[in-house]
């Protein structure tokens, strides 16, 4: 059921970052939101203030460099001990049909409580994150360039 669930889950989410949809986008999370790199560098977003702080600057990313969709290719899951279920995927950032920057890594941990299955964790890696928060940029090679600062979500 979580696959088939976070396959409708991603595209509502692709849905809401393109458009600006806050309320859809906030539907999907559970707080806290946990978001990690995989080195282990993470950020809580403990309030619905905090979330949309952060979708504010995502959101902006998206729109500033034209993004159209973004594609999440289940990769795998796994049941966490905490009964969250991990879906690792693929992630295509796209602009019209070309992709913007190289695919990467994310792991979606869902969580089920009682509005249904939701994201409680985001591990994802460094530049992805950086650059939600506009904090980077895409380099010419299509990889995201390094952050010069330690991610800091409060941060424009």
């Amino acid at each position: 059921m979580p696959v088939e669930a976070f396959d409708r889950m991603a595209d509502s989410l692709t849905a809401a970052l393109v458009a600006g949809d806050f309320k859809a986008y906030r539907d999907l999370m559970h707080l806290p939101l946990h978001i990690h790199t995989r080195d282990g560098t993470c950020y809580d977003l403990r309030d619905e203030a905090a979330l949309r702080h952060d979708f504010e600057l995502y959101h902006a990313t998206i729109k500033a460099h034209g993004v159209t969709d973004i594609f999440r290719q289940i990769l795998g899951t796994t049941t966490a001990g905490n009964g969250d279920v991990v879906i690792k995927c693929l992630t295509h950032i796209l602009r019209d049909a070309t992709r913007l920057v190289d695919p990467f890594e994310t792991a979606f941990h869902l969580h089920y409580d009682a509005l249904g299955w939701r994201i409680r964790r985001i591990v994802s890696s460094e530049g992805h994150i950086a650059w939600t928060l506009g904090q980077t940029e895409i380099s010419g090679q299509g990889q995201f360039d390094d952050p010069d600062t330690p991610l800091n979500p409060t941060s424009s």
